[in-house]
């Protein structure tokens, strides 16, 4: 599903990705690990045809990037917080399906599970919460793969658990996540890659080494 060859972004002249190579297959739950700052968020951006890049190629679906085909067949969930606080959530639900197509019956379960009301408006509900509706929105986007950055930032542990349970009432699909939270994402992702000097430096699909790995990697 998706194809990156020697990937090569800066920010200021500074390379941030740096002759990156990268594959995912359908139904892949790929988790990104690495610290602040070294290019996880900028990465998904990439691929999310948000952020242009200087050289190298991408591929997703067999479509060359940039495209805007590519960014209609993709749901980015974003860290930032970037809907429009004045609006009801459903008045965002529908602001959006004129963007994407949206499986309303999955968002509004989705709510029920968090105990969210549609009728309120979005600048009604805690920074936590407004993390929840973001992350049940973009679920929620019949898209044929799923970026989704840092779900579990600045949350509390029963937020926290919140996200894992909407992350795992979905059936199939391509995911690829970056978080900080590396116990709750470890059940739901099947394939771990750690980024390092711009490049995916290493990877393993044993959920058991992940810490160990990371500790390894970067200490």
């Amino acid at each position: 599903m998706v194809k990156v060859k020697k990937l090569f972004k800066t920010y200021g002249g500074k390379p941030v990705l740096n002759e990156l190579d990268f594959e995912v297959e359908e139904g892949e739950r790929v988790y990104i690990l690495a610290p602040n700052g070294f290019g996880k968020t900028t990465f998904l951006k990439v691929l999310a045809n948000i952020e242009p890049f200087q050289k190298g190629e991408i591929e997703v679906f067999g479509i060359k990037s940039p495209s805007h085909k590519i960014r209609a067949m993709i749901s980015y969930i974003s860290e930032r917080d970037n809907l429009y606080p004045g609006f009801r959530i459903i008045d965002i639900l529908r602001f959006i399906s004129g963007f994407w197509e949206v499986d309303r019956s999955k968002f509004e379960n989705f709510l029920s599970l968090l105990e969210i009301n549609p009728l309120k408006r979005y600048s009604e509900f805690s920074k936590g919460e407004r993390t929840l509706i973001r992350v049940a929105l973009g679920l929620s986007i019949k898209a044929k793969l799923y970026l989704i950055d840092e779900p579990l930032s600045s949350l509390d542990f029963v937020l926290r658990e919140k996200v894992v349970k909407l992350l795992g009432e979905m059936e199939g699909g391509t995911f690829i996540l970056t978080s900080h939270e590396i116990d709750e994402i470890l059940p739901f992702a099947n394939r771990f890659v750690f980024l390092k000097d711009g490049k995916f430096f290493l990877e393993t699909r044993d959920r058991d080494k992940v810490k160990d790995i990371y500790r390894e990697v970067f200490a």
